[in-house]
């Protein structure tokens, strides 16, 4: 699908540098300085997040200290939820979708059931339609909006309760038409969406003739940034129950190290079909902060797989990458750990890095794909998102 290619605009500031010069030009100087700006131009992906007023333009404390919200309590009980997916049908996917948002508030009932009160409920990465190997445009037809009817569903639980929920999906955005994109969802106990974190970068190459074709903040950074602002590029939700990141990518230590710098206390973090578990339990360690890792169960029935495809494993990690609850079996099972969030916080500091000494390196970097790849074309599937962005590769 051919888009307006944001590199053939030119920004009207810096002299004429293209945006992705004048951001680029803009990111370097941030890291040096620990520092950013962050001038909004439209209501933020996250609009509605309960954060602390945005008095500064800083980016990163100075001081080792980060911007919080008063906590409701003291410790958190948080369940991670591991339970099936089962993929609805592209050609009428209601039905399906319905079948599997009951399952989502049955289980919700449950969690808040015999183990008492929750504070936060935590789903896999795709609890709502489901996966099968689609192509974007069969994609677009099982996603949701955020917020949508289902949403306002799994929020009338979240109020009964109190308690926040949590989940990952495929979401359509009317300010991005044609774009798949891959939501991290935070319900509030007021039933209402307070964060919607994007993914933020696609690993490549995950093996031949196919690749994601999902949009990611990196894939479309230059007109993200200048919609949202550049804290929206690696956003937190500073809530009663934490700082909480939603977005999930694999293998991606930069990401949760810098938002770690930004305050993150807790990372949810989704997965379905299985995870590489020493990727989040390192996150914890080397960056001192909770990590929750919710994954499938055994799924019966769900079309065009096993059973146990790569079900289990559901995990909370303390930091240090100590095991706080680990799923005991491959089926559907609560997974439930207290976070003594308060006592955590009276200690809790910025990670320590020696920042003169790996600025230079950072700085001359190429990556291998550079960000806006999908500014001009979205791929139509995962056969043609390897065939482009194969050719769009730096080295």
């Amino acid at each position: 699908m051919k888009l307006d290619d944001p590199e053939r605009k030119r920004s009207p500031i810096r002299g004429g540098m293209s945006r992705r010069e004048a951001i680029s030009a803009t990111a370097l100087g941030l890291a040096s300085a620990a520092m950013g700006a962050g001038a909004r131009s439209a209501p933020s992906p996250s609009a509605g997040i309960r954060a602390v007023p945005d008095s500064s333009s800083d980016l990163v404390a100075r001081d080792g200290k980060y911007a919080t919200v008063p906590l409701k309590r003291d410790s958190l009980k948080v369940t991670a939820v591991q339970s099936r997916i089962r993929a609805a049908d592209a050609r009428n996917p209601q039905k399906q979708i319905r079948e599997n948002l009951d399952h989502m508030i049955e289980l919700i009932d449950d969690a808040n059931g015999f183990p008492g009160p929750q504070d936060l409920v935590c789903f896999h990465e795709q609890p709502i339609m489901g996966w099968n190997p689609w192509s974007r445009e069969e994609a677009l037809r099982v996603a949701i909006e955020v917020p949508g009817e289902e949403t306002g569903l799994l929020g009338k639980k979240a109020r009964q309760y109190g308690c926040h929920v949590s989940f990952a999906t495929f979401a359509r955005d009317p300010q991005w038409p044609g774009h798949l994109l891959s939501l991290g969802v935070l319900i509030g106990p007021d039933g209402g969406v307070i964060a919607k974190h994007w993914k933020a970068h696609n690993g490549r190459g995950f093996r031949p003739n196919w690749d994601l074709y999902t949009t990611s903040i990196y894939d479309v950074l230059d007109r993200y940034t200048e919609m949202y602002g550049t804290d929206a590029v690696l956003p937190l939700a500073r809530t009663e129950i934490g700082n909480i990141s939603l977005t999930g990518p694999p293998f991606e230590p930069d990401i949760y190290r810098a938002l770690s710098l930004k305050g993150m206390e807790i990372s949810l973090r989704t997965a379905s079909g299985g995870f590489a578990t020493e990727d989040p339990l390192t996150s914890s360690m080397f960056n001192r902060i909770y990590t929750v890792v919710p994954n499938n169960s055994i799924s019966p029935g769900n079309p065009g797989f096993p059973e146990a495809s790569g079900a289990g494993g559901t995990v909370i990690y303390a930091p240090g990458g100590r095991v706080l609850a680990k799923a005991q079996t491959e089926n559907e099972e609560f997974v439930t750990a207290t976070i003594p969030i308060a006592e955590f916080r009276k200690t809790h500091t910025l990670p320590e890095i020696p920042m003169a000494m790996v600025l230079a390196v950072y700085g001359q970097y190429v990556p291998r794909y550079s960000p806006n790849l999908q500014g001009s074309y979205i791929p139509a599937d995962f056969v043609d998102a390897s065939r482009y962005f194969a050719s769009k590769r730096n080295w």
